[in-house]
């Protein structure tokens, strides 16, 4: 019972008619039923049955509708609210008088929001600012400008200015084609990649404050131009430097070992991009990036086997590619780490007692890597484990052999006995 301030007991109020408490149970059914019949009215709508989607066109429609307007006699911008202001900040502009020029377009943005005169006006807010050279500034407002005109007639000359300016953040380093592929074109090139100084992110980049240099931002200057990359492929995916972008934004993610993400990168160039230039680069760095993703036999293998399809593909679909030693070499390491790995799990099951397990992997490294150093134990293991833990994946079972221990010839006792395979004579099982 609750108490008073003075320590004396007090009665619950009383509910007061017509407002009977209810358990938060039936306050749930009723919301349930309430939604459920609002959604199975007739005429009901859902919020995507009022999206509009008029207004986003691609480069073609954007050029056919410059062109309706220009034959029109243009958009007679003259009738639109605040021309007259803009004209006067536009005219500044063309000055060169930068800085009065933006402060004039900024009003304008905020005063005629919504209005037709605000996409000029963002645009060139972001010119000034970009001429100015306050280019974090000028990021924001490109970005914003497309994220409220994502069919503006401005969207190339703004995808232009975020992709330099994520070049400039990023120190312009040179492309994949200059480095990566040229490297990899050279005879036994599968190794030391890391040692071209082409390939290291300088300071200035990855480090996360920037206090230097005033054309940068001040708070990570690398993410930042990565974003520039993302936003000029995400709004213009299929315009002239999406591919480029998004190459630009995978190598540098390669040089910097972050592995997954570039793998992730190459992959939709791979997938968007197919017809373009980029495409062989995103193999060959592709299958070179899964292939340095993979950690090793007590990880998973999912990039190693990726790898493994990635190298291959690239070989059938380049045969001509300068990297093509490379690319052979690389698929010889893959089957030796392929058969590692087999070797190592059907080890750990051996010694867990879990024979049916263990012989798996056996024969999985016997059928995948026959030649491989490895497949000769894996064929003892098998003899040892008998054919009642077979698992079938070899089309003739190792079952019918057996482990022979010859002597070493050498005198020296110490030498451990060499092992050979012998064929047995009884029948193959049926």
């Amino acid at each position: 019972m609750p108490h008073s301030p003075s320590g004396h007991t007090t009665a619950p109020p009383r509910p007061q008619p017509g407002s009977f408490p209810r358990p938060p149970q039936a306050r749930l059914l009723l919301v349930w039923l309430l939604g459920l019949c609002t959604l199975s009215w007739p005429g009901c709508k859902s919020t995507l049955d009022n999206l509009d989607v008029s207004n986003i066109m691609g480069p073609a429609g954007r050029r056919a509708k410059q062109a309706a307007e220009d034959a029109q006699g243009g958009r007679q911008v003259a009738e639109l609210e605040g021309h007259a202001e803009f004209e006067e900040a536009k005219a500044e502009f063309d000055a060169h008088q930068f800085a009065e020029a933006r402060k004039k377009l900024q009003k304008i943005v905020k005063r005629y929001k919504d209005k037709p005169i605000e996409e000029d006006a963002m645009f060139y807010r972001a010119e000034a600012d970009y001429r100015l050279e306050k280019y974090a500034k000028a990021q924001d407002e490109y970005e914003e400008l497309l994220k409220k005109h994502p069919s503006s007639r401005y969207l190339e000359t703004s995808t232009q200015r975020l992709y330099d300016i994520a070049l400039g953040w990023l120190g312009y380093p040179k492309n994949a084609a200059e480095v990566e592929l040229a490297h990899f074109a050279k005879a036994g090139s599968e190794h030391g990649i890391d040692s071209n100084p082409d390939t290291q992110i300088p300071a200035e980049v990855w480090f996360p404050i920037n206090v230097a240099n005033r054309r940068k931002p001040i708070f990570d200057p690398e993410g930042r131009a990565l974003e520039c990359l993302r936003s000029v492929w995400m709004n213009d995916p299929t315009g002239p430097l999406a591919d480029d972008a998004l190459l630009m934004h995978a190598v540098h993610r390669l040089r910097s070992g972050d592995y997954i993400e570039a793998d992730r990168d190459f992959a939709t160039i791979r997938e968007q991009y197919a017809d373009r230039e980029v495409a062989m680069a995103a193999y060959v760095l592709g299958a070179h990036a899964s292939l340095l993703a993979y950690q090793g036999a007590h990880y998973d293998g999912k990039q190693l086997e990726e790898a493994r399809q990635l190298t291959e593909s690239a070989l059938r679909l380049f045969p001509e590619a300068p990297q093509k030693k490379k690319l052979e070499n690389d698929l010889a390491r893959i089957d030796s780490e392929l058969a590692n790995r087999d070797w190592e799990i059907g080890e750990y099951h051996r010694r867990r007692g879990e024979k049916s397990a263990a012989a798996f992997y056996y024969e999985s490294l016997v059928k995948t890597t026959p030649e491989s150093q490895r497949a000769l134990a894996a064929k003892e293991k098998l003899v040892q484990l008998g054919p009642d833990h077979a698992a079938g994946l070899l089309p003739k079972p190792i079952y019918e052999t057996e482990v022979v221990t010859v002597a070493a010839e050498q005198e020296d006792p110490e030498v451990p006995a060499k092992a050979t395979i012998r064929q047995k004579t009884a029948p193959r099982p049926q």
